[in-house]
């Protein structure tokens, strides 16, 4: 059992799956993806974070070795290593997972709106609703603040759905699941600084988390990409980041540690708000700079010598917010002018990483240890083990680490579950079986193109209908269609069915990097029943929208 359906919990889950064993994958949240499925990009490559990782939540799907289990909690732990008995409570969503299509007709009638816990309470969502585009599984869930759940008075959305998926009497179900090994990948929280009113954070508006910021870099963000600060959805010009927030602090509340990725991610950040807009003038306030990992001090010098970019080394106060205009002052010292005080447009906290939340019962349950700080108390020479025997660590639950590291850490518990249920490997296992492939060697040509928006990746660029427009005028192609996301698991699926129902024989996905999608994309085209290298891809991301991101015209010319 993996607990925590983040990209570490996401990773050990198809490496055990891939090796022979049965994988129960246990998320709290209503999809699986975690905290990376929040980030815009990733550093130091500042590929997209979605793209990455959306391929691995469609592998997790469709792999028969794997069971996902969302909205689900661990409620108590029995047995030792090679014989656990653990009892889980599956929260009630309120809708039936397998009724549901993912339609959205119940969020399109839904009267109620609360703040969206995804865009971090930054824009307004329904009572009942996706958590995310690209979500798995792809079905709403009803919140708590849904008024029939409260005081028995709406039940609107029970009586536009089609399928009769909501249950608006649906109740907890307790399971009991026997597994040989446990791997605890529940990941982190990032350090809320509300708590002690640090640098004016719930109070000032345009005072906002790191998270936060990420949230208005991207393309599934409250404003499309759009970076418009809080207070009056205005363009901030002069933005300011500040280094630390509850790390390397021995005050109380605070976390005496390093959280490892911040100066990393705020550098990140910078070139991002400096790509969206070459005016923005960016202030960094450090104590000093740790960019450790391969290139990370490439990274930071490629940030520091951008134009409009000050990193200034010293610790700040917010000094006030101007009423009139809502902007916020930083204090700072300097070496020959003494102590200043500068005027921003928006302040970006940049926080550190904490344990996750609810972090001593899921150590009682589990029998484990931890460490002074909080995170999972581990092996010094074998940093996955922890105290328990057949109890395994990966990700940032064993302390501050980036995704790469959390990625490596995820596969290392592979090789130490595999050595301890080595004589159960493939009793369990079910192979993948694929629909028969179509011999088309005496069919006419048949292409489909499939066009994506990637958000507004791609789509606030390249004129995306226009392209799909051009592609249906080409010769021998019989189907062409645009999507939001073409990596989606809806996406995906429908690609399959028009291969079959259209009859197509080739197909050709106008989309983002085949590294990470073209082996997804080839696995369904065997869903859609012919041969994987029947399929080309155009990676009109970073050929066009990216390369030509200031050039629409040009972007769309090239795509075509």
């Amino acid at each position: 059992m993996v607990v925590g359906g983040g990209i570490s919990g996401i990773q050990a889950a198809l490496d055990l799956a891939t090796s022979g064993f049965k994988v129960f994958l246990v998320e709290r949240a209503p999809t699986i993806g975690g905290k990376m499925a929040q980030l815009d990009k990733t550093f130091p490559t500042n590929d997209c974070s979605m793209c990455i990782e959306s391929p691995k939540f469609i592998e997790c799907d469709r792999h028969p070795n794997i069971e996902i289990l969302t909205y689900t909690e661990v409620d108590g732990v029995e047995g030792e290593a090679g014989d656990f008995t653990i009892s889980l409570i599956k929260k009630a969503r309120y809708i039936s997972e397998e009724k549901c299509t993912g339609c959205t007709t119940c969020v399109e009638y839904c009267p109620v709106e609360i703040p969206d816990p995804f865009n971090q309470e930054l824009s307004q969502n329904k009572a009942v609703h996706i958590y995310f585009s690209q979500a798995v599984p792809l079905v709403p869930y009803i919140d708590e603040s849904c008024t029939y759940l409260k005081e028995t008075k709406c039940s609107i959305c029970e009586g536009v759905c089609k399928t009769n998926a909501i249950d608006l009497h649906q109740q907890p179900e307790k399971l009991t699941i026997k597994v040989g090994a446990v791997v605890l990948s529940p990941g982190y929280e990032v350090f809320d600084p509300k708590v002690r009113g640090d640098y004016g954070y719930g109070t000032i508006e345009n005072v906002v988390t790191s998270l936060d910021f990420e949230r208005l870099l991207c393309a599934t963000g409250p404003h499309e990409g759009e970076i418009l600060r809080p207070s009056d959805k205005k363009h901030p010009h002069k933005i300011a980041w500040i280094h630390c927030v509850g790390s390397r602090n021995v005050k109380e509340g605070a976390n005496s540690y390093c959280s490892s990725v911040c100066c990393s991610y705020i550098q990140k950040q910078v070139i991002l708000a400096k790509d969206h807009d070459a005016d923005t003038e960016a202030t960094i306030f450090h104590n000093d700079i740790r960019s450790y990992g391969k290139d990370f001090e490439r990274f930071y010098k490629r940030t520091e010598n951008l134009p409009g970019v000050r990193f200034i080394r010293s610790y700040v106060s917010i000094g006030r917010e101007i009423p009139d205009t809502g902007n916020v002052t930083i204090r700072y010292a300097t070496d020959s002018d003494g102590v200043k005080e500068d005027e921003f447009d928006l302040v970006v906290l940049g926080v550190g990483l904490a344990p996750p939340t609810k972090v001593h019962r899921l150590a009682e349950q589990f029998g484990i240890e931890l460490n002074a700080h909080g995170f999972c108390k581990t092996n010094p020479i074998n940093p996955i083990e922890t105290t328990r025997p057949g109890v395994f660590v990966c990700g940032a639950f064993g302390g501050p680490i980036d995704i790469p590291e959390s990625v490596m850490s995820a596969s290392g518990t592979n090789a130490l579950t595999g050595a301890l249920l080595n004589s159960r490997r493939g009793r369990l296992a079910r192979e993948r079986v694929y629909p028969p492939e179509r011999d088309v060697s005496q069919e006419d040509v048949r292409v489909g193109v499939f066009a994506c928006h990637c958000g507004a990746n791609i789509g606030r660029v390249v004129d995306v209908p226009s392209l799909v427009e051009y592609a249906q005028g080409l010769d021998n192609v019989a189907h062409a269609e645009e999507g939001l996301f073409i990596c989606s698991t809806d996406a995906a699926q429908q690609i399959s069915n028009t291969i079959r129902e259209k009859g197509l024989n080739r197909v050709v996905v106008a989309a983002c990097t085949p590294r990470t999608h073209e082996p997804l994309f080839r696995d369904t085209l065997r869903e859609g029943g012919i041969n994987q290298y029947f399929f080309d891809m155009a990676n009109i991301r970073e050929h066009c929208s990216w390369v030509h991101s200031k050039q629409k015209e040009e972007a769309t010319r090239k795509a075509k």
